[in-house]
Order: structure tokens, then C-alpha cells, then sequence
């Protein structure tokens, strides 16, 4: 098992930490630039992360993201990483269900009760959050962030650094361009070019008067 450095000191760093104790990791600390988890020493930012290499083995980005900003500033500590040669650790729960012929990259994230179909492709540094499913075939390119109970049928290809809301469902066979943002509860049946955003209308809310 392995010393474990944990990027993101938020609420989406509970889970990532829970799942690496789950798989027997041992959790060194946190980099970011606030942690709200204080069981965990907080280690500075990702600066600090250079002078402290030897006390771990690798690191996974524990940072979750709703919007562009959060999937730009993803790919920033990812772009740092490569930059200093710093070794990535996936996560994968055991809860998670996993199909022949599934590859993935490096600081890959699966969360629980995730389903995964034969041969799907993840790259590296993609986050796919509790409960969603993906169909076979599926292409994931890297940075990609995948929200709990996503529904992608077969042989969608998602392009980096996108983002898919809760409860999303794209159509078997589409393609998603890179920097896309794919709303909670989107219905996508057409392919999405690069930076594309899909919205569901939300919800009308009525006071009590309004009968």
C-alpha cells in the first residue's frame, strides 16, 4: 500500500480519503489552501508539496469541481504535477464494479457503487463520482469530471477537461468535445463541439401563497 498525499482539503476530499483507507493507503496529509479536515496535518499548497517528496509516495487530486473555474483550476494542479514529475495514485472503491477489458490512467478517482462497462477507456485524472454508470466502450479523456448517477450509454467519447452534472444522461454513440459543461439532470441526444453548455431548466419554486 502506499503514503498517500491528498490535493483538496474539502468536503470531496472525504470521499477520496475514504476510499484510499478503504484500500489500505495511508493518508500523509493535506496540500490545498484552506483544509476543513483537521484529523489530517495540512502541509501547505502545492508549492510546499516539492520540498516534502520523500514523505510520500504519490498524490490524487481531491478537488471537486460544479463550474469551468473549478474544472480550470483541476487542470492547473494536474499541468504543476506533470510539470514536477510528481507520481499520481488512483482510487478505485471496491465498491465499484469494473468490466472486462476496462483501462485507466493515473490519479484516476472511482467512486462507490460506480458501474463500468467492458472495455471503456479512462485517461488520466478523471474523477468519476458515486453511483455513475458508463457504458461500454465509453472514451474518457483526461480531466474529466463525472458528477454521482451520470448515465452515459455505450461508446460516448467525453473530451478533457469537461464536466457532467448530477443525473445527466447522454445517448449511446455521441461524441463531447473538450471544456464542455453538461448540467445537472441534461437529456443530451446530439453531439456537443468543444465548450458547449447544456442546461436543464431548474425547478419552479412557489411560496406558500402561490397555492
Amino acid at each position: 500500500m502506499a503514503r498517500v498525499a491528498i490535493i483538496g482539503g474539502g468536503g470531496f476530499a472525504k470521499e477520496v480519503i475514504e476510499v484510499a483507507q478503504i484500500l489500505g493507503h495511508e493518508i500523509v496529509g493535506i496540500f490545498a489552501r484552506e483544509n476543513s479536515l483537521p484529523r489530517y496535518p495540512h502541509l501547505g499548497y502545492l508549492e510546499e508539496m516539492l520540498t516534502m517528496r520523500e514523505r510520500f509516495d504519490g498524490v490524487h487530486i481531491a478537488v471537486g469541481a460544479v463550474n469551468r473555474k473549478g474544472m480550470e483550476n483541476r487542470r492547473k494542479i494536474l499541468a504543476f504535477i506533470r510539470q514536477h514529475d510528481i507520481p499520481m495514485i488512483s482510487l478505485v472503491s471496491p465498491k465499484a464494479d469494473l468490466g472486462e477489458g476496462v483501462t485507466m490512467g493515473e490519479g484516476v478517482y472511482i467512486g462507490h457503487r460506480v458501474l463500468i462497462s467492458c472495455d471503456a477507456r479512462i485517461a488520466d485524472a478523471v474523477l468519476i463520482n458515486q453511483g455513475a454508470v458508463i457504458g461500454h466502450d465509453c472514451r474518457i479523456e483526461e480531466n474529466v469530471s463525472i458528477a454521482p448517477l451520470v448515465f452515459l450509454g455505450g461508446n460516448v467519447t467525453v473530451g478533457s477537461d469537461t464536466m457532467i452534472g448530477v443525473r445527466a444522461t447522454l445517448r449511446q454513440g455521441l461524441s463531447v468535445g473538450a471544456s464542455c459543461l453538461v448540467g445537472m439532470g441534461s437529456i443530451v441526444i446530439k453531439n456537443l463541439k468543444a465548450g458547449s453548455t447544456t442546461l436543464q431548466m431548474p425547478s419552479k419554486i412557489y411560496g406558500p401563497s402561490d397555492g
